[in-house]
């Protein structure tokens, strides 16, 4: 395990060791959970996946490791929510780093991937939506409050859920991309302002995404694709991958990488599978970020949130956007 993985182990693990000694959590949340993912309880590190109906023909999948039942010390339950173009895969090495130490984990595939339900319709991808039926997955787990993990898209609906939830939430740990405020995006001043400030468009790729051709220009150049995402020459991402047009210039020539050396051909593998014949729903949530689905739900929401939160950055986030997000951004 590389010394950056560690470290975010070691902070994650601090933060909610803290925060959960803040909060009183009573055994009666987790008294109807023995009938659930038994076979897990036995061993508290295999990882099958479930499904459940959170709402009429709504199914999400998802992994559920039960939380140690000590009397004298009960443990929270961790709720993970990975982002693009990820599946609850990419959280294994958490799932058996807290699940040893007692902690519950929860991780489902969000809307779009794998068994999950994943609409063609991008009006689908609200995240009051996806928020509800993670509540209905917790009240059905008997789950009461939670600590909320995510990475890259799944810091959207951790976002709100903490906002519209936050007595079910113990705390926030965001990852890659930082709260997002409820608002509307103009993208093309979005554009226009990443160009200003970097010198190129750090959304451009979103337009490819939001293209009728995007799909089926990726699945047909899968491992290219993946490549540039998970490339180990990280100037890529800013020359090859965010800038207007850069990606289906790269997507068309077929160009390949070497790939960084943390994922192996197993996860190569696993992505590959999610993204086969299924890239449409995934680009959903670009569309549905452009198209601004959400401001009805949230024009009148409390942006403040009430519950600790941890922010952890990549390397990779654009040092040039400091100036045009500090003014842009509550803080």
């Amino acid at each position: 395990m590389s010394s950056t993985k560690d470290y975010v182990f070691y902070v994650l693990s601090i933060f909610v060791f803290i925060h959960h000694l803040k909060f009183v959590i009573t055994l009666s949340s987790f008294k109807n959970v023995d009938t659930v993912n038994n076979h897990v309880q036995q061993s508290r590190i295999t990882l099958e996946t479930q499904s459940y109906e959170v709402a009429p023909g709504i199914t999400y999948e998802y992994m559920y490791i039960k939380a140690i039942n000590d009397v004298d010390h009960p443990k929270a339950t961790i709720l993970f929510l990975h982002g693009f173009p990820s599946s609850l895969h990419s959280w294994r090495h958490q799932l058996k780093h807290f699940s040893r130490q007692g902690y519950g984990c929860l991780a489902p595939n969000m809307m779009g991937y794998g068994k999950t339900y994943s609409p063609l319709n991008k009006d689908e991808y609200k995240a009051k939506s996806m928020v509800n039926h993670l509540i209905s997955l917790l009240d059905y787990l008997s789950l009461d409050k939670v600590f909320v993990v995510s990475h890259d898209w799944g810091t959207l609906p951790a976002s709100r859920f903490v906002l519209y939830y936050p007595e079910r939430t113990l705390g926030l740990v965001l990852l890659s991309i930082g709260y997002q405020v409820p608002g509307i995006l103009d993208f093309d001043q979005a554009l226009k302002s990443s160009k200003e400030f970097c010198g190129f468009e750090t959304l451009g790729y979103w337009q490819f995404f939001d293209s009728d051709e995007a799909a089926k220009l990726i699945e047909s150049n899968l491992e290219s694709f993946i490549d540039l995402l998970f490339a180990s020459n990280a100037t890529l991402i800013k020359t090859a991958l965010v800038p207007l047009g850069k990606l289906r210039q790269w997507l068309t020539s077929g160009r390949r990488t070497n790939r960084v050396s943390f994922m192996t051909e197993d996860d190569f593998d696993v992505i590959h599978q999610f993204l086969v014949n299924a890239v449409r729903p995934k680009l959903n949530w670009y569309k549905a970020a452009i198209g601004n689905i959400n401001w009805n739900d949230e024009m009148n929401l409390d942006p403040n949130i009430k519950r600790p939160v941890l922010f952890i950055r990549d390397a990779l986030r654009y040092p040039c956007l400091t100036p045009f997000w500090h003014d842009k951004v509550n803080t």
